[in-house]
């Protein structure tokens, strides 16, 4: 297993070495909401996400199963604070442990309809812990003037092509109130991620 991650690792590094990714911030972000951020993104736009987030101190989910040992494997190799466990086996655990992470100085990262989805509809864990934090969730968008989607997966796992212009947007951090929902969540997500697109499109 330790070869296989060293070579994703490798791998990840060189493909990514060969995209012209570039960087936006909303101007409301500020770096205390960098250091205490609760990112949130969709399952399928983490390509571009998984060796930037290797630059800052976040912690991320990996599951327990076989595939999820690689995983940890390779984000802890990447960088990354990891929290092992099952959003279906034991929520509760999970959420615990990831509260305690971001309380001991962490920020956390959420594929939010992972693991299986359906897209584009969050799971409740994000709000419920930004709520209880009191942290802000960030949106977060990735995009690609050329990709391939896979159809396959649920998810329409995006991967950006060869030297396409990429980009990453976090966007403008959201403080939860009691009434806030994850409707609510997924109807900013989806608006920022609909924006970055077009953005990229228009630099075809």
């Amino acid at each position: 297993m330790n070869v296989l991650a060293d070579a994703m690792v490798l791998l990840t590094h060189l493909y990514v070495s060969m995209l012209k990714i570039r960087i936006y911030y909303h101007p409301g972000i500020t770096d205390d909401d960098m250091r205490k951020a609760l990112f949130a993104f969709w399952h399928g736009r983490q390509f571009l996400l998984v060796p930037f987030f290797s630059r800052l101190n976040i912690a991320i989910l990996a599951d327990l199963s076989w595939a999820g040992e690689i995983q940890a494997r390779v984000l802890k190799r990447l960088g990354y604070n990891l929290v092992r466990g099952s959003t279906k086996r034991k929520p509760v655990r999970v959420l615990l442990q990831m509260k305690a992470v971001a309380e001991a100085g962490s920020s956390l990262a959420f594929a939010v309809d992972g693991p299986r989805g359906p897209i584009h509809v969050s799971k409740p864990g994000i709000v419920f812990l930004a709520r209880k934090l009191d942290h802000p969730i960030i949106p977060l968008a990735t995009s690609a003037d050329r990709a391939w989607y896979m159809k396959s997966t649920w998810d329409r796992y995006m991967v950006p092509a060869p030297f396409s212009r990429c980009l990453i947007a976090f966007g403008k951090p959201v403080y939860v109130s009691e009434e806030y929902a994850g409707t609510d969540l997924d109807t900013r997500l989806l608006q920022w991620q609909n924006h970055c697109d077009e953005i990229c499109r228009q630099k075809q």
